[in-house]
């Protein structure tokens, strides 16, 4: 090892080489969730709103969320490889970590466009150099003009290597920075607490991997039949239900991701809420089940789109091993998922489609939409009963070679429709003093970028505690039709206003 060579930590896990492997390809480049922030006018941090320059109390409070997770402290050496390994990174300069941006802008719709704009930019882009620099970075979007409803805000996107943590990781990250002591003073920090060279002369404990931390077992029966649906002859695997899935999986189309976003006012997210708890299902499953009613509206061809699939990430923290992992790490960021399936017969299409034309559409279509949550809530609860045992990602293990893992489905039809992704509640941090003079959250939004080799598009969810519940909508460019995918929001729109107009129907 020469003097310039990083120092090795722990191999990357089979969902961090999941991860690695994709940015390498240029499939699939980085997570990205974005807090606005508001900033009261009597603040220290306050003034540098007209600036191009993060404020000391910013960079105090990402130090201090720096020092403390070692998973922003690491680089990836090898990457290209399928013996992948964290790095020890012994110096951060946190100016190479940020930039803020000044948008002018004359309204607030045209600021909104920019966010989305800004959200789909950093999805695309690669990080560089990643053996030696950590794998992430914040842009700062700040509005500059007149309008009233823009004043005092700025935008806070923190976009990361998925290697490094996952999405829930993003929204804990932004939950750290807002609790960091400089952010919650009235005073401004000191110049060493501001410093934006970070020194780490030595290498830092990780989290373990998600096969090493989470006791997955797995029964010959599940071992055997998940294989042989992957690997076996085709001629002897059972036909699939055709699905609507966009376009074939095609890694030479430009990698560009689109970002639409949905907003839910608090009152109108009540309403769900209340509504949910008591047809029994969660928030994630109406989600599933709206987006199916819309999709198969807007796209009503039974050749077309006779059936559809769905996923759903679901967090592997609350199975972490009390013997396998180290209650150290519990709080860590890193990287803890897996995910469950959901598949909508031509039967249940159909259902949705006829009813359209029912003498009562809107009782009959919002009948369907909760019978439809309902069997989504069943299929996650059921997933939840049995992890960790006889999971996808107990089979990790067997995949060797990850490129040619992912090069193998280049030009495949897709497994999945869509995807319902939700990184769950922020909470602002309670202020040290009766007083509003610390920055305080007020809107949290997340989205996946462009899933080249998965569903062709996310339905991303983010929300704040007290304020609005935002969906992030992305895909990629030329898989799916915008016109689709305006229609898709609109859609999303139009039900949960109806819900809260008339307490009960979608439509």
């Amino acid at each position: 090892m020469t003097t310039t060579d990083p120092q090795l930590l722990r191999k990357l896990g089979s969902i961090e080489h999941f991860s690695s492997s994709r940015h390498h390809l240029g499939i699939y480049r980085c997570v990205t969730v974005s807090a606005r922030h508001h900033h009261a006018p009597s603040s220290p941090s306050h003034s540098y709103l007209a600036s191009t320059s993060p404020s000391p109390s910013f960079l105090a409070a990402l130090a201090h969320v720096v020092r403390h997770q070692p998973m922003l402290r690491v680089g990836i050496a090898a990457d290209d490889t399928n013996d992948a390994h964290f790095t020890h990174v012994s110096s951060v300069d946190l100016r190479e970590h940020v930039s803020v941006t000044s948008v002018p802008c004359r309204s607030a719709q045209e600021y909104e466009d920019r966010v989305a704009q800004q959200q789909g930019w950093e999805h695309d882009q690669r990080f560089a150099d990643v053996a030696t620099r950590p794998p992430w970075r914040i842009t700062i979007l700040r509005p500059s003009g007149d309008v009233p409803e823009l004043q005092d805000i700025e935008d806070v996107f923190f976009a990361f290597h998925h290697a490094l943590m996952d999405g829930t990781s993003g929204r804990l990250f932004h939950e750290m920075l807002l609790a960091a002591p400089s952010y919650q003073s009235s005073t401004s920090p000191s110049p060493a607490e501001a410093e934006p060279v970070l020194s780490f002369p030595e290498p830092p404990s990780l989290p373990e991997s998600q096969e090493q931390g989470v006791d997955f077992t797995l029964s010959w029966s599940y071992t055997l039949r998940t294989l042989w649906t992957e690997l076996g002859p085709s001629f002897l695997r059972p036909a699939k239900q055709p699905i609507w899935n966009a376009i074939p999986m095609d890694f030479s189309l430009s990698y560009k991701t689109r970002v639409k976003v949905v907003s839910y006012p608090p009152e109108q997210l009540s309403a769900l809420l209340s509504a949910c708890r008591s047809h029994s299902v969660t928030l994630t499953a109406l989600l599933h089940s709206l987006i199916l009613t819309s999709l198969a509206k807007r796209i009503p061809s039974p050749s077309s789109a006779p059936a559809f699939a769905a996923a759903t990430p679901v967090s592997l923290r609350p199975y972490l091993s009390p013997a396998k992992s180290d209650p150290a790490h519990a709080s860590s960021l890193r990287c803890l998922v897996t995910g469950c399936t959901h598949h909508f017969s031509p039967e249940a299409v159909s259902a949705l489609r006829a009813a359209q034309d029912d003498a009562d559409a809107a009782t009959t279509t919002t009948a369907l939409i909760w019978k439809n949550a309902q069997g989504v809530k069943a299929e996650l609860a059921a997933k939840l009963d049995t992890l960790p045992a006889d999971d996808v990602m107990g089979l990790l293990k067997y995949i060797n070679d990850w490129f040619a893992f992912w090069r193998g489905r280049d030009g495949k039809p897709r497994a999945d429709s869509w995807e319902v992704s939700n990184i769950g509640v922020l909470k602002n941090p309670s202020p040290p003093r009766d007083d509003d003079q610390v920055p305080r959250a007020t809107r949290l939004l997340f989205t996946n970028g462009a899933m080249v080799a998965g569903p062709p598009m996310g339905i991303n969810v983010a929300s704040l505690a007290g304020s609005e519940f935002t969906i992030g909508l992305s895909w990629q460019d030329k898989v799916v039709e915008d016109e689709l995918m305006e229609q898709l929001a609109e859609d999303l729109r139009s039900y949960a206003a109806k819900f809260h107009e008339t307490g009960g129907s979608f439509v």
